[in-house]
C-alpha cells in the first residue's frame, strides 16, 4: 500500500476511533446521534399532506394526524399572530424505542416533544392516550411555531412562558385533566407555580411555592406537571387579554430572536414578577367579589 494511503487509512481509522470515544464517553453525544438515525424527515410522509412522516406501523394514526394537522394548524397561526416560517414536520412513531432515540431524551414515557423544529408523537396518543391526539399535537405544534422563527443560537425563553403560551394556543393541550377552576383556585390556596428563568424542558415539572397536595388516585408528577402548566397557560391568556398588541409585540420581538425578560418589559411596561402578582390580586378580588354576590 502506499505511504499516502496508509496514512490516509490511519488517519481514518484514528478519526472513527476518537468519536467512537467520544460518543462513549458522552451520552449527550449519544443520545444525539441516535436522534438523527431516528429523524422522522427519513420516515415516509402521508400521500395527502408532506409535513406528516410516519413508522409504516402508525399510517392509519398518520392519516387521522394529517386530518386533524389541518385545524391545528390553524388555530396555532391564529393564537401566535402569523404563519409557519416554514411547513412544520411532524413524525409518528409505532415504536417507543424509536419514538425515546428520536426525542433525544431517551424517554419514552413523554406523550410528546419538540425537537429540532418538528413534533414528535409518542405511540401512546394512537393507543392508550388517543383522546389527547389533537390536544396534545396543537400544544407541540405551538412550540414549533415558535422555534421555527427564531434564529439557531437565540436565548431560549424561560419554561413557564413557552408552555403557557402552547397551553393557551391550544385550548388546555398538555394540561389536561386540571381544569381552569381547580388551577385558580390551587393559586388562591398559595399552590403557585414559581415563574422562574429555566430555560429547558424539565420534565419533573415547574417548582411550586407550596407544594400542591397529591391525589393518592392520580400519577403525582403529571398532575402536578399539569397543573404547573394549566396555571401558566392562565397567566399567558390574562397578559393576552389585558394588552393583545403588548402580546404579540412580545411574541414577534422572541421570534427575532430577543431575549425574553428586556422584551416582555418592553411590551408590557413591566416585568413578568410583578404582572403575576397583579393576576394573582385580580384573582383574589374576583374571589371576593362572588362571596359578595
Amino acid at each position: 500500500m502506499p505511504r499516502i494511503m496508509a496514512k490516509a487509512w490511519g488517519f481514518g481509522l484514528a478519526f472513527i476511533a476518537a468519536a467512537m470515544l467520544a460518543l462513549a464517553l458522552r451520552p449527550d453525544l449519544r443520545l444525539a446521534a441516535r436522534a438523527a438515525w431516528n429523524d422522522p424527515r427519513l420516515l415516509p410522509a402521508v400521500a395527502d399532506d408532506a409535513r406528516v412522516h410516519y413508522e409504516p406501523e402508525a399510517r392509519v394514526c398518520a392519516e387521522a394526524v394529517a386530518e386533524i394537522a389541518r385545524r391545528a394548524i390553524a388555530q396555532i397561526e391564529s393564537a401566535h399572530g402569523r404563519p409557519f416560517a416554514q411547513p412544520p414536520v411532524i413524525g409518528v412513531y409505532a415504536s417507543y424505542e424509536n419514538y425515546a432515540s428520536a426525542n433525544a431524551m431517551g424517554d419514552s414515557d413523554i406523550a410528546a416533544v419538540t425537537r429540532a423544529g418538528a413534533a414528535l408523537l409518542s405511540p401512546t396518543l394512537c393507543g392508550a392516550e388517543r383522546h389527547r391526539l389533537e390536544s396534545v399535537l396543537t400544544h407541540e405544534l405551538s412550540h414549533v411555531h415558535l422555534s421555527g422563527w427564531r434564529p439557531l443560537g437565540a436565548p431560549r425563553p424561560p419554561q413557564w412562558f413557552t408552555e403557557g403560551l402552547a397551553v393557551m394556543a391550544s385550548n388546555g393541550g398538555g394540561a389536561e385533566g386540571v381544569g381552569d377552576d381547580e388551577a385558580v383556585q390551587a393559586i388562591r390556596d398559595g399552590y403557585r407555580v414559581v415563574l422562574d428563568g429555566r430555560r429547558w424542558i424539565d420534565f419533573a415539572g415547574l417548582g411550586f411555592e407550596i407544594e400542591p397536595p397529591r391525589d393518592p388516585t392520580k400519577n403525582a408528577l403529571t398532575q402536578r406537571q399539569r397543573l404547573a402548566y394549566r396555571q401558566a397557560g392562565l397567566f399567558v391568556a390574562w397578559l393576552r387579554r389585558r394588552d393583545d398588541a403588548a402580546f404579540l409585540h412580545l411574541l414577534r420581538a422572541l421570534e427575532a430572536g430577543e431575549a425574553f425578560e428586556p422584551s416582555f418589559e418592553v411590551a408590557f411596561g413591566d416585568d413578568a414578577q410583578q404582572l403575576w402578582r397583579r393576576f394573582i390580586s385580580d384573582l383574589s378580588q374576583s374571589r371576593r367579589s362572588d362571596a359578595r354576590d
